[in-house]
């Protein structure tokens, strides 16, 4: 909770400056923003290590049947990092870049899921 304050916080502060330097320097302005977005990526990114000792606990208690959950957690991380780089495009007025941004994470998280696609199929063959 008190990472997401901080990091809201920093977001406003960023959002109020690009405002105000937009008109003057636009370069600027989009530097600050992206600046701003890769503290918040950063920080937020120790709960990525919490999450992956809470998915190394699940492997050791549950063996590999929890193995599938390894590819959700990439796709999460795939959608996140497309939005950002998306968004990031957008604010730069490159939507034609935005979109190949949005393109290339759908097909990244679909390469990701493939294989537990796949597994889950062969699992549903067998018990037909």
């Amino acid at each position: 909770m008190e990472l997401l304050l901080k990091c809201t916080a920093l977001a406003m502060f960023s959002a109020i400056s690009t405002l105000l330097i937009r008109r003057i320097n636009p370069e600027l302005s989009l530097a600050i923003s992206a600046a701003a977005a890769v503290v918040i990526l950063l920080s937020a990114a120790m709960l990525l290590r919490e999450l992956t000792e809470s998915m190394k606990e699940l492997e050791h208690v549950f063996g590999s049947q929890i193995v599938q959950a390894r590819p959700i957690l990439k796709c999460l991380g795939i959608a996140l990092i497309s939005k950002f780089g998306s968004d990031l495009c957008k604010d730069a007025s490159q939507s034609a870049l935005a979109a190949a941004v949005e393109t290339a994470g759908s097909l990244c998280a679909a390469a990701v899921a493939m294989p537990m696609i796949l597994t889950l199929m062969t699992t549903i063959g067998g018990m037909l």
